[in-house]
C-alpha cells in the first residue's frame, strides 16, 4: 500500500508541473488581450481627433468665406465712399460708421480663424503622436504574437511529454479507488492532495499536527490523514 501512495505522490509531481503548463498557456492571450485593447483604444482616439480635425476644417472654411463677405462689403461701401458719387455729408457719415462696423467684425473673423488654425496645428501634433504611438505598439502585438507563439508549442512539447509519463506512473496504480481519492483531494485542494511531512507542520495547511500523528508518521511510516485538511500525509525520508 505504501508503494501505491509513492506512486501516487510522483504523479502530483507530474500533475503539478502539468497544471504550471496549463497556467501558463492559459496565460499567454491576455498579454495579446492586453496590447490588443491598447491598439483599440489609440484607435479610438485617432477616429476621435480626426473628425475633430475635419470638424475644425469645415469651421475654417466657413469662417474665411465670412471674412471674404466682409472683405467684399467693405471694398462696396469703400468705393461708395470715396467714389464721388455720393454728395451728402450723413451719408457719407453712415458709410464710414458701416465700414468701421464691418471692419471690427472682420478683425474678430481673422482673431477667431487665427485660433482655428492653431487648434488644427496642435490637433495635427495629437495626430501625428497617436499615429507613432499606434505604429509602436502594431510592432510590439506582432513581436509578442511571434513570442507567444514560440512558447505555446515549447508549451505544447512540454505538456506533450508530461502527459506520457503520467500515463506510466497511472500503469503502475493498481487501487483505482486510491486513485479516485486523489484525484478528488487533488480538485479540492488546489493540485496538492499528497503532503511529504518532515516535521510537526501540515505543508498543506501549515497547522500544528497532533504528536501522534508524528509520531505514526515518523516511526510507523504509516499513512495519515491530515486532520485539519483531510490531505493525506506521508513522512519524507
Amino acid at each position: 500500500m505504501e508503494e501505491q501512495y509513492d506512486i501516487l505522490l510522483e504523479l502530483q509531481k507530474i500533475d503539478i508541473d502539468i497544471d504550471k503548463e496549463e497556467k501558463k498557456k492559459r496565460s499567454l492571450p491576455s498579454i495579446i488581450a492586453g496590447i490588443t485593447k491598447k491598439i483599440q483604444g489609440i484607435k479610438d482616439s485617432l477616429k476621435n481627433k480626426n473628425e475633430d480635425y475635419k470638424s475644425l476644417q469645415i469651421k475654417l472654411k466657413r469662417k474665411e468665406l465670412d471674412l471674404a463677405e466682409k472683405s467684399n462689403k467693405i471694398s462696396k461701401h469703400q468705393e461708395d465712399l470715396y467714389g464721388g458719387k455720393i454728395s451728402d455729408i450723413k451719408e457719407l457719415k453712415q458709410i464710414q460708421k458701416v465700414i468701421a462696423k464691418y471692419e471690427e467684425e472682420k478683425n474678430g473673423i481673422e482673431e477667431e480663424i487665427l485660433d482655428i488654425m492653431e487648434e488644427i496645428e496642435d490637433l495635427n501634433k495629437s495626430i501625428y503622436n497617436l499615429e507613432e504611438d499606434l505604429k509602436g505598439k502594431e510592432r510590439e502585438f506582432k513581436k509578442c504574437q511571434e513570442e507567444i507563439d514560440s512558447a505555446m508549442i515549447v508549451i505544447e512539447k512540454s505538456t506533450s511529454s508530461l502527459n506520457i509519463k503520467r500515463e506510466e506512473i497511472l500503469n503502475k496504480i493498481t487501487d483505482s479507488r486510491l486513485l479516485k481519492e486523489y484525484e478528488l483531494l487533488r480538485k479540492e485542494k488546489g493540485g496538492k492532495a499528497i503532503m511529504e511531512v518532515d516535521g510537526s507542520i501540515c505543508p498543506g495547511c501549515y497547522l500544528d499536527l497532533p504528536s501522534d500523528v508524528i509520531y505514526q508518521l515518523e516511526k510507523n511510516r504509516k499513512i495519515i490523514i491530515c486532520p485539519n485538511c483531510s490531505r493525506i500525509l506521508i513522512w519524507k525520508d
